[in-house]
């Protein structure tokens, strides 16, 4: 997805405008079982929308979207419509 989605003008402008990137590498066990811990699951990949103030996960999005970018962007939408009013990114 790193070389596909996210470089797309529509995934790539919200990201970089209003979202701060976090990466949990579950190559290492320890990450694997904090990621079962924080989610459930561990599927490959996942990604997760954090409020940083109250850790409420705003978003979850599970599996790459490879046939199309419209679930990945609409997962951000939606994300970053749950916020705070005045949160920073």
């Amino acid at each position: 997805m790193e070389e596909g989605v996210f470089l797309h003008p529509a995934v790539a402008g919200p990201l970089t405008e209003h979202f701060i990137e976090a990466r949990l590498h579950v190559d290492y066990p320890r990450n694997m079982e904090r990621e079962l811990e924080m989610t459930g699951s561990n599927s490959q990949p996942l990604f997760l929308v954090v409020d940083p103030a109250s850790e409420e996960v705003l978003g979850r999005h599970d599996g790459p979207s490879l046939i199309s970018d419209e679930p990945f962007i609409q997962f951000l939408d939606d994300a970053w419509a749950k916020r705070e009013p005045g949160d920073a990114p």
